[in-house]
């Protein structure tokens, strides 16, 4: 124990008379290190905790299964007969996410909410924190007026009062009392709802035709998820037999309700930073080799005279593996600060909704102490080389050169392989970034096929109970754009169910009049998007053929679709779309289940709308149909608002005319489509920024192993180039000796690099857009920009030579 703390302090006394190196050797670490603890407290949250709840290996997602394999949203009366027929499941809940307004004091306000059958919260294991969630009898219309609130909105929306329970609160113009709070701190207030409602089913959705609800469950105990399946593919099957014109070839699947909270995408991101930032520490490691390797040599007279007086071998690489786990341990520490702050800049960097509420990211004690054991054995394995070369000295020639040695042969090898390690992995994660940015640039400059510029969006959420039949909600709606028309700055407006690059409101399957039948399950899907007459011109998109859908395109009329160009390409290759007819249901006004099957007559072709959303990337092209709320008037409702000038500034003035109409209606989500294509590639960017930081942070380490080799050993053959430049050799050959001489070693590590991301880019390819994993341009690109950073970090230490004298350096020796 004596010897261990003598060798600490001599160790500590040993940093402190080398501050330059300390320090130098201290930051690298720490960069290296912070990045690993900042990912690390991601992956831990979301991919390797976990999930919050009681047994939580239970519980699992369920989906109606689709004839092509895909999963579908659930259907009233599927759900219910799972619930009747099934053994394997303990608790089986639906739900459905919907939107309601709160009126009463101040503004009225959309809030986010999830209705759920009453086993919801005994599938997860939760309780109220305050009062209690809903009971059976709670599913049952006209019994279902109760709301559970967020932790989140008690406290913002109702101070946090512990007398809330009981209170009575308006949402769509029906009273509800409030029964419960959930607890503080979780997922519940991390998530996109705000309160929970029960799921009471009314006869309007009382169908196997209207697919709305997603279903947890919780296994019971002993059942395997395998079990589950086999007795549920049974119901499936037992049900697509009694119903096949609504079940024909439709399943059901069963998976572990993790792989539903944490998204592929997302996973695969998560995994790929965590490589970087571990590619980023290795380069790290082999900097703070390199440079203990050259203080090793400086210290070579000292381990001689240690080894003279008696010392063995195995204390001399003790104490300096003492040395560098201490630098270790510091560089976990400053990498431990460094990393939490990068953590929390992170957290306020993401973009809403990317991460599941179910992670709570955080350093939390097992980051730390992973942390610091990265700390420690980065210490160790990059101390421990230079230990086993450096107490190696020739005793004789240590003793008599005094301290003025020349390296030997393997500290030099070892400096020479550290250096090609780091240009390998550099340029792995160089390449990687490269890719990704290109990737990035592509799509954020993809044409949206709207005019984003001077458009503002809005939702405007419209409760069926405010209207009584399509009529008065059609007038509604007509009027409301009339009043936000004669707002001053206002050039057009418009209705529609979701604003561009937001995905679409509604989903159809469809058919061509004249072609083959096919039941209902089986036949080819496509966005069904409702709009005012004049959303195409508000929004800026573009007439192909035909006509744009106009004023008299109303409910008494023939009904007409206008299609995009993906539809009439995938549908109509080779003819003319223009009035045929595709067989499609009607939105019902008033009903969940749509009406049957009418002919809509195709009256033009626009340009492609990019539809962005959750579901869909900006970059996927979907077949979509449009038609008029006119014809198919339905619940999701927002404006499209084309200014003269900035748009956002009118938003005031906008809130004010919608509310002259109905002082109750809420407002919400007011943004630019600017804003919107920003957010819909939010995620990519935010991938990108981070792989381009460490990329970065890689490249310059490698640049500082580079001048550092360079450095030492123009030092160290100081008296070899006064030789030469003695025999006749000019300056500017020695430079081309030197530069030469380690641009070989780079190639090397260049080829080396390319080999390992030839096979490593592979993993993203699922993340690129319009880019290949093998892009010749990006890789060019990405090689030359490492090799011009090699060339200068040598450059500017290999000039050294030039200045030397050559007669004061042989007089010397």
């Amino acid at each position: 124990m004596e010897t261990n703390l003598q060798d600490l302090r001599y160790g500590v006394r040993q940093l402190l008379h080398s501050p330059v190196f300390t320090v130098i050797a201290i930051t690298t670490l720490a960069l290296g290190i912070g990045a690993n603890a900042a990912i690390l407290s991601f992956v831990n949250a979301v991919l390797l905790k976990p999930l919050p709840y009681p047994h939580p290996d239970r519980i699992v997602s369920v989906w109606e299964k689709r004839p092509d394999g895909g999963s579908n949203p659930i259907s009233t009366l599927n759900f219910l007969d799972w619930e009747r027929q099934n053994r394997c499941f303990q608790f089986l809940s639906a739900g459905a996410s919907d939107t309601v307004t709160l009126t009463g004091s101040g503004s009225p306000e959309e809030l986010n909410v999830h209705r759920v059958s009453a086993s919801y919260f005994k599938v997860l294991g939760v309780g109220a924190t305050l009062g209690r969630t809903f009971a059976e009898s709670k599913d049952e219309v006209g019994n279902d007026r109760e709301v559970v609130l967020s932790n989140r909105i008690w406290r913002s929306r109702f101070g946090g009062d512990p007398n809330v329970i009981g209170r009575k609160i308006t949402l769509d113009a029906k009273n509800y009392t409030i029964i419960g709070v959930l607890p503080a701190n979780s997922e519940f207030d991390r998530t996109w709802a705000a309160m929970w409602l029960p799921l009471a089913f009314t006869p309007a959705n009382m169908t196997r035709n209207y697919h709305w609800l997603y279903a947890i469950a919780r296994l019971q105990p002993g059942v395997t998820l395998k079990q589950a399946r086999d007795q549920m593919d049974m119901i499936g099957a037992r049900i697509a037999a009694l119903y096949p014109d609504s079940n024909k070839g439709v399943g059901v699947t069963v998976d572990p309700y993790i792989d539903q909270v944490v998204q592929p995408e997302l996973r695969r991101s998560l995994w790929v930073l965590l490589a970087a930032v571990g590619a980023v520490l290795l380069i790290g490691c082999a900097n703070v080799a390199n440079l203990t390797l050259a203080r090793g040599t400086e210290r070579e007279h000292e381990m001689a005279i240690r080894s003279a007086l008696g010392a063995r071998r195995f204390r001399l690489i003790r104490q300096l593996l003492t040395e560098s786990t201490f630098l270790g341990i510091l560089g976990g520490v400053a990498g431990a600060a460094l990393g939490n702050a990068f953590m929390h800049g992170m957290k306020l960097w993401l973009p809403p909704d990317m991460l599941p509420p179910q992670a709570d990211v955080r350093m939390d004690y097992g980051v730390l102490v992973i942390t610091m054991g990265i700390g420690i054995l980065t210490g160790i394995l990059s101390g421990l080389a230079p230990a086993l070369s450096g107490t190696r000295p020739d005793l004789a020639r240590s003793l008599k050169e005094g301290g003025r040695t020349t390296a030997g042969l393997t500290p030099h090898r070892m400096r020479t392989a550290l250096v090609i390690a780091e240009v390998a992995l550099s340029f792995v994660l160089l390449a990687g970034a490269s890719l990704l940015i290109r990737s990035f640039n592509r799509l954020a400059s993809l044409d949206a096929g709207v005019d984003t510029t001077k458009v503002l969006a809005m939702d405007l959420p419209t409760p069926l109970t405010q209207f009584t039949n399509s009529t008065t909600l059609t007038n509604y709606l007509r009027e409301l754009t009339e009043k936000v028309r004669s707002v001053p700055g206002v050039r057009d407006v418009a209705i529609t169910d979701k604003p561009p690059m937001e995905g679409f409101g509604n989903g159809a399957l469809f058919l061509i009049e004249g072609r083959d039948y096919l039941p209902y399950p089986q036949r080819p899907g496509c966005g069904f998007k409702v709009v005012g007459p004049s959303y195409f011109d508000t929004v800026g998109m573009k007439l192909l053929k035909g006509r744009n859908l106009d004023e008299g395109d109303v409910a008494d009329a023939m009904p007409v679709t206008v299609i995009n160009e993906t539809m009439a390409k995938t549908y109509f290759k080779g003819e003319d779309p223009i009035g045929k007819r595709i067989l499609m249901r009607q939105l019902v006004f008033g009903k969940a289940e749509r009406g049957p099957d009418i002919p809509w007559q195709v009256v033009g072709v626009v340009k492609d709308e990019k539809v962005g959303g959750k579901v869909f990337s900006l970059g996927e092209d979907i077949p979509v149909v449009y038609v008029t709320f006119y014809q198919s008037p339905g619940i999701r409702n927002s404006l499209v608002v084309r200014a003269a000038m900035n748009p956002l500034p009118l938003s005031g003035s906008i809130e004010q005319a919608i509310w002259k109409v109905n002082n109750n209606q809420a407002v919400a989500n007011i943004e630019t489509l600017e804003e919107i294509k920003s957010q819909s590639v939010a995620p990519a960017r935010l991938r990108t920024t981070l792989l381009a930081i460490f990329s970065g942070i890689a490249l310059l380490l490698a640049a500082v192993g580079i001048y550092g080799v360079v450095s030492y050993a123009v030092a160290q053959r100081v008296r070899e180039m006064a030789i030469r430049l003695a025999l006749g050799a000019s300056p500017g050959d020695l430079l081309k000796l030197v530069i030469g001489k380690t641009m070989l070693i780079v190639l090397v590590g260049l080829v080396l690099g390319g080999g390992a991301a030839l096979a490593l880019t592979r993993v993203l390819a699922s993340l690129l857009y319009d880019t290949s994993p093998t892009d010749r341009v990006t890789w060019v690109v990405a090689g030359a920009l490492l090799l011009a950073v090699a060339l200068l970090a040598c450059y500017f230490p290999a000039r050294r030579v030039t200045k030397v004298d050559p007669l004061a350096i042989l007089r010397f020796e």
